[in-house]
């Protein structure tokens, strides 16, 4: 059967005063609620919405008749939304992690605060008991880069897309000048992602080659390999320029890393070598005939030694994934330090998340 008990049953308020029944329903604002039975603590049955996707209880809550039923939502974090209506998703950040600071019984009252830059994920969510007020102190939120980063789950490699935490955290707050800055990481980072996703799938075309049976399926693998190679070194070339470069756009004390400004002038012969292949086929480098040229054409190192080649320049397939990630950690990180730079002198304002 369903239990008839209102929301605003909560903590030192008597319970339902009659002999034990089965509690399957709780209603709320004229709803009646699927609740399950979170814990019971001495006579306390604290219970809370069905979630969605979970299962339905085996057994209904058995309320004794000196139970005080505590009906609660579980909260795990406030979320950032674009949109004023109510349950769009369309418009959803991110969301951010919340613990509870203290709760007053009496006023029924619930104070939470956001989790800290490196604060750990909390055990459990937190319980809101129904029609308490839920408030949040002033700086009580805050968020950082690497809370955002966690949106997604990282793959095989360590890899995240970069785009959308750039996107997020840019949009977050907006100060003047900062237009140029979003726009430009936001250009990087997709070209990064490009070269990720570019050169996941020459591994794994690789990975299928060798179980290529005839000439025409060893030569259809080659073909989308190198393809895939051409526009990942493109877009990892392109990528690892904006990065070296952002200190032109806005002063950024993170130095870049060793191996991504070791890799750079190797990825601009290549790129370019691969933007301007019609003039490599005909033996030239910028219309002038070259004993470089047509070594782009060669792909023996490609398939016997894992590596790519042009002319004495060399780029090994396992330096890339390294490649990327430093890249990526670079773009993050020197990105949203220039965008505290930038927010700070013009607002004298600090964003949230920041120490």
């Amino acid at each position: 059967m369903s239990g008839d008990l209102n929301g605003g049953v909560s903590l030192g308020r008597p319970g339902n005063r009659q002999r034990a029944f089965l509690l399957t329903h709780l209603v709320r604002d004229g709803e009646k609620i699927r609740v399950v039975l979170e814990e019971r603590i001495g006579n306390q049955l604290w219970v809370r919405p069905l979630d969605d996707g979970e299962m339905e209880p085996a057994e209904p809550i058995r309320v004794e008749t000196n139970d005080i039923v505590v009906p609660f939502d579980a909260l795990h974090s406030v979320g950032v939304n674009t949109s004023p209506i109510e349950g769009d998703a369309s418009g959803f950040m991110t969301s951010i992690p919340i613990v509870e600071v203290r709760r007053d019984d009496v006023e029924c009252e619930i104070w939470l605060r956001s989790l800290k830059p490196g604060e750990p994920d909390p055990p459990e969510r937190v319980r809101a008991p129904w029609r308490y007020k839920r408030t949040f102190d002033r700086n009580s939120i805050v968020l950082d880069i690497e809370r955002i980063d966690k949106m997604f789950p990282a793959e095989e490699d360590g890899y995240v897309p970069l785009a959308n935490t750039t996107w997020t955290w840019m949009n977050l707050q907006q100060a003047p000048g900062m237009e140029t800055l979003a726009r430009y990481l936001l250009a990087a980072a997709r070209r990064l992602d490009v070269a990720r996703r570019c050169f996941k799938r020459v591994r794994e075309q690789m990975d299928h080659l060798s179980s290529a049976t005839g000439g025409p399926q060893i030569r259809a693998g080659l073909f989308e390999i190198v393809g895939q190679i051409e526009i990942t070194v493109v877009a990892l070339s392109r990528a690892i320029d904006m990065a070296v470069e952002l200190n032109a756009v806005v002063p950024v004390t993170l130095l870049v890393p060793p191996s991504v400004l070791g890799a750079r002038e190797t990825l601009k012969d290549l790129r370019n070598a691969y933007e301007h292949v019609e003039d490599r086929a005909k033996g030239q480098v910028r219309n002038v005939p070259h004993p470089h040229a047509l070594t782009i054409f060669n792909w023996t190192s490609l398939l016997r030694e894992d590596a790519i080649t042009y002319g004495d320049r060399r780029l090994k397939l396992s330096d890339i994934p390294g490649l990327l990630l430093d890249t990526r950690g670079y773009l993050r990180d020197g990105g949203a330090e220039a965008e505290f730079a930038i927010c700070k002198a013009q607002t004298g304002n600090p964003l949230p998340g920041e120490p």
